[in-house]
């Protein structure tokens, strides 16, 4: 695998995509496209709309066909915000997710307002459009005769993340269980879930893995992320369990070969959800 990757579509099998986006820092997210006989379906719809444009302006260079429906891997607008330029399109979630979308609308945007302004600035006058479909344990769906597997795994890195999976080809979409060389960030996550999610997902043995963030990968680098997380809970345990504060914690914690992995402040925030954990107030 190279060290860098660029913005754009990522032949990942037969009539299966995946759309990656350079350096995948905030809000700099990946989709995917899956083509059938004779519609398409995309997974997530990125933030801002020259993101989605661009996305969609490589959907119309690969095939003709229809965007029909369209599925969140979760609530995070980094993902969805684009959903709105998807008008013909059914979207799909899971359950928690689409109730997490409807609580928190556009808001984050003030949030990230500081950090990403020029994205955020793109935003104005977007509105956030809802699923119309909802899930709870699995949704199998049929594209021509290609079986499209949605599956929640349980609480990650939200409490409404799900799987897309071509079971036949052994290909994951992944949204953001998948990170891949960028720090993953568990803010409204449960790290200590995510890595047994993780443990389910290599029962599933997928060969391609399209990550939320990062290039595309295979279970060497999706099994590197989980590292991290397993690196960072182990220390941070030890820490709690010495009666150290977060800031001790925090400030002792090596991350070793994963300092080099785009946006490695995210530290601080996964250190302070593990303190949440810890604790049982999560």
């Amino acid at each position: 695998m190279a060290d860098s990757w660029k913005t754009g579509l990522v032949e990942v099998g037969a009539d299966a995509y995946a759309y990656v986006q350079e350096g995948g820092g905030m809000c700099v997210s990946n989709a995917g496209l899956i083509v059938g006989p004779e519609s398409c379906i995309v997974i997530d719809a990125l933030f801002a709309p020259s993101m989605t444009q661009a996305f969609q302006a490589e959907i119309k260079r690969v095939t003709d066909k229809p965007v029909r429906l369209l599925v969140n891997s979760h609530h995070h607008i980094d993902h969805t915000l684009g959903n709105a330029l998807f008008p013909e399109a059914q979207i799909v979630s899971h359950v928690n997710a689409r109730a997490e979308l409807a609580r928190i609308g556009v808001s984050p945007l003030e949030r990230l307002r500081p950090i990403v302004p020029d994205l955020v600035a793109e935003t104005e006058g977007v509105d956030m459009r809802l699923p119309d479909i909802t899930f709870e344990g699995m949704l199998t769906l049929n594209l021509g005769d290609r079986e499209v597997r949605l599956q929640h795994l349980g609480r990650g890195h939200t409490i409404g993340d799900i799987i897309v999976m071509l079971p036949d080809e052994g290909i994951m979409y992944g949204g953001d269980l998948a990170f891949h060389r960028v720090t993953p960030l568990a803010f409204e996550g449960h790290i200590g879930d995510w890595l047994a999610v993780c443990y389910r997902i290599a029962d599933r043995s997928p060969k391609t893995i399209v990550p939320g963030h990062g290039p595309v990968g295979d279970m060497a680098e999706f099994r590197k992320m989980s590292g991290y997380l397993s690196t960072i809970r182990s220390q941070a345990k030890a820490s709690f369990d010495d009666g150290k504060s977060e800031e001790q914690a925090l400030s002792e914690i090596d991350i070793g070969e994963y300092a080099s992995w785009t946006e490695p402040e995210r530290l601080a925030a996964n250190v302070a959800r593990l303190f949440l954990e810890f604790r049982e107030d999560i």
